[in-house]
């Protein structure tokens, strides 16, 4: 089979990164601009808000340093502006201001700006602050390039799960990796390594059993059983699956709190839900992806978890070929090229004494659900 090396390695280069500078004062935009400078930094300025709102457009920078107290709109309601911007949102902006009043910093953390620096401001914590959140942006373009990774590679049909696993593993321990070199982090730092921690520790236990799941006949498979809260390898999976996604791209999920634990093969249990949302995520709509994970106890006293999509789906007559490996099904030759994927699901669940099914209509998405014994 193909090997990670089909893969291209195709990391962001580092480039010189652009700093737009927003104050009305000429003297505080040339002490700032000079600085960067210094530190090999573009600058582009604005001298008020709309022409900051102009400018972004135009230069699409880094970073923004951006003062409160200007005429025509103040930083208050720019911030406001380019987060609620899809297109912007995802750009640090630094509030420059010499109002130092924890009102003020709540105002701008509510409306989303990233971190703050106080008039009259320290040259050396203006260079520490201004590199911790450019490394954050340089960490989402890793993983946006690995999104794109992952798309390349589900686009071939010829590639298992295998393949995708183990073409990951090299781009989720580069991220780990860089994001050892950070050492002063704002706040929403620690959260992206965490969430890429997590991201490595399921795609290490992917690694590790996927080789013994497709060399094994499933009646022969060994489960290895634990105890362990299903509602936290849920939630886990759905904040990795969601640095995923793109911004016309959302998963919905309903997880009750009270979900209660589970014994089972934790490994194996994962292994279906990602395959499952993998599944659900190809073939969602293209423009207006949506998902939807949801846990509950049925009648019947199992956990029941459901994943959705609202793509084409298919017809009642066609729902039984869906677990089997087939190419292609149905007068709208919809490809199910992950019927194998889907097989392996049906095995690990039915070993488990759990039972799969799938609900859908034509244009109406597709549902699958699964349950487990609690015990």
């Amino acid at each position: 089979g193909l090997t990670s090396s089909f893969i291209p390695q195709t990391f962001p280069m580092k480039k010189k990164r652009k700093i737009l500078i927003v104050d009305d004062t000429e003297i505080n935009v040339e002490l700032l601009s000079d600085i960067l400078r210094e530190f090999r930094y573009d600058t582009v300025t604005a001298a008020d808000g709309v022409e900051a709102l102009a400018v972004v457009g135009v230069q699409n920078p880094d970073l923004i340093l951006l003062d409160i107290s200007m005429p025509r709109m103040d930083g208050f309601e720019v911030c406001e502006r380019l987060k609620a911007n899809p297109n912007t949102a995802s750009i640090p902006i630094i509030i420059v201001t010499a109002q130092q009043d924890l009102p003020t910093k709540i105002k701008a953390l509510e409306l989303g700006a990233d971190d703050f620096l106080s008039k009259p401001f320290n040259k050396i914590e203006l260079k520490a602050r201004v590199q911790s959140l450019l490394r954050i942006v340089e960490m989402r373009e890793i993983i946006e390039d690995s999104n794109e990774q992952l798309r390349f590679i589900s686009m071939n049909n010829e590639l298992v799960i295998e393949n995708i696993v183990l073409g990951i593993v090299p781009f989720i321990e580069s991220i780990s990796s860089s994001l050892g070199t950070v050492s002063t982090q704002p706040n929403n730092a620690e959260e992206f390594k965490n969430a890429l921690n997590r991201i490595q520790d399921h795609t290490e236990s992917l690694k590790k059993n996927i080789r013994a799941i497709f060399s094994s006949e499933p009646k022969k498979l060994k489960l290895h059983r634990q105890e362990f809260p299903l509602r936290d390898i849920l939630r886990d999976i759905v904040h990795s699956f969601m640095l995923l996604l793109r911004t016309n791209e959302k998963i919905i999920e309903n997880i009750p709190p009270a979900l209660p634990s589970i014994v089972a093969d934790k490994e194996l249990i994962n292994l279906v839900i990602i395959a499952l949302l993998h599944n659900a995520w190809k073939y969602a709509k293209k423009d207006d992806k949506v998902i939807t994970l949801s846990a509950r106890l049925d009648l019947k006293g199992n956990i029941q978890i459901s994943v959705g999509d609202n793509g084409k789906g298919f017809g009642v007559d066609e729902i039984e070929s869906v677990f089997s490996k087939v190419e292609k099904i149905g007068k709208n030759s919809i490809q199910i090229e992950h019927g194998g994927s889907l097989t392996l699901c049906k095995n690990i669940v039915e070993l488990h004494s759990g039972k799969i099914w799938v609900d859908s209509s034509y244009g109406k998405g597709a549902i699958f659900s699964f349950t487990l014994p609690i015990k």
